[in-house]
């Protein structure tokens, strides 16, 4: 727009998110995570593919992949995104059903199918297990996981600046933002909560929540009766030493 002294906003706005995922905001990027539970009850559970409250590794090892149609999935291949051993992003793309991965991940928060063997997706459930604990499932059809989670990688921070969640039945629904740092012993901290009733809801944090390195993050819920829930987050990651 041109500048004159008319106008009503003589500035440029700055829109920070789109510069951020350019790389033009100096020591920042961006993450959204969003996770799916097709079977969420009375009790709360983590917004997962996975299911129930997740269990994170407590060792890190190998990632080994594999589907519960081995027929039609395997030689398929999957990208691994997470943390290794010293809590630094890490990825590798690993077949399905083959050899586990060389990276050890201590965290994984996403996977997604980069080819299939049988047609455009995957048929059966693709399972990653780290440390004996399945850390992801990506339900058939979907080709990547659905889970609601992250853990904020060594030598950066976390501003959470966004949540949401719905339900697929017109119920009660009580969601929470959750945090567990690698300091603070087995002690998850509420920072987030919202109730709800039929309606999805979105709220953007004016004043974001920091969250410290190594530290989990997710999002869970509980219903009055059993319902499918979804749920998002985004975040910044702010590099610092």
């Amino acid at each position: 727009m041109a500048f004159n002294i008319q106008n009503s906003k003589p500035f440029i706005e700055f829109d920070f998110g789109i510069n951020v995922q350019k790389g033009l905001v100096e020591d920042f990027s961006a993450v959204g995570q969003f996770g799916y539970n097709a079977d969420v009850g009375t009790s709360f559970e983590t917004i997962s593919s996975v299911g129930g409250i997740y269990v994170y590794p407590t060792t890190a090892t190998t990632a080994v992949v594999t589907s519960s149609n081995s027929a039609s999935d395997d030689t398929g291949t999957v990208l691994i995104s997470g943390l290794d051993q010293n809590f630094n992003i890490a990825s590798e793309t690993v077949t399905i059903g083959g050899s586990a991965s060389t990276t050890t991940f201590i965290r994984v928060f996403n996977t997604r199918m980069l080819t299939a063997n049988t047609g455009d997706a995957n048929v059966g459930v693709i399972t990653t297990t780290v440390d004996s604990k399945t850390v992801a499932t990506i339900p058939v059809g979907y080709g990547s996981n659905l889970s609601c989670l992250y853990t904020v990688p060594a030598n950066k921070r976390a501003w959470i600046v966004s949540a949401s969640v719905g339900m697929s039945k017109q119920k009660e629904l009580e969601s929470k933002i959750m945090v567990k740092g690698i300091n603070n012993g087995n002690v998850w901290n509420t920072v987030g909560y919202q109730s709800s009733f039929s309606v999805p809801v979105y709220r953007k944090f004016e004043i974001p929540i920091l969250v410290d390195q190594k530290t989990d993050i997710e999002v869970r819920a509980k219903a009055d009766a059993t319902c499918a829930v979804s749920a998002s987050l985004g975040l910044y990651l702010e590099d610092y030493h």
